[in-house]
């Protein structure tokens, strides 16, 4: 199971070699909502408006209302530049979430507004997931970006 997340992780990275102005940026943010937790993600920019990404949420016990568990997604962003630093996006896909009580597959949607300052890029979203707990979160973090391919 290492491996395939190792291998899933480093997957976008390796389709990126050869893409022109494209980048790998690694974040971390808070996850505000029905579960509070921390989400890692890492995400690949074949261009400076499109944006793919594998997320984990991780929701640690603590407290009456918290369940233990994780959940893996996979979306994708398109930014809509507003301005010289900002950009708003809509936002698509799917995951996976398991928590102590119930596990399942849930889709995705919402939006987000996101910030482009040198490497870093400070950002804020929605996201309302379906499925067998419905639910709808804020995560506010920031990505770190590397250039790949650039000329």
């Amino acid at each position: 199971m290492r491996k395939l997340t190792l291998a899933l992780l480093f997957f976008p990275l390796l389709l990126s070699a050869q893409m022109k102005e494209s980048g790998v940026a690694p974040g971390a943010s808070v996850v505000l909502g029905e579960h509070t937790g921390v989400n890692l993600r890492f995400h690949y920019f074949p261009n400076h408006k499109m944006c793919f990404g594998l997320e984990s949420n991780l929701f640690p016990k603590s407290g009456h209302s918290l369940s233990e568990g994780m959940e893996l997604t996979l979306n994708g962003h398109f930014i809509f530049e507003v301005s010289e630093h900002w950009g708003v996006y809509p936002l698509v896909g799917a995951g996976w979430k398991n928590l102590e009580h119930e596990s399942g597959f849930r889709a995705l949607t919402g939006g987000g507004l996101h910030g482009s300052y040198g490497r870093l890029a400070p950002y804020v979203e929605y996201i309302y997931s379906s499925g067998f707990e419905p639910e709808g979160i804020f995560i506010i973090g920031t990505f770190f970006t590397f250039e790949l391919g650039k000329e």
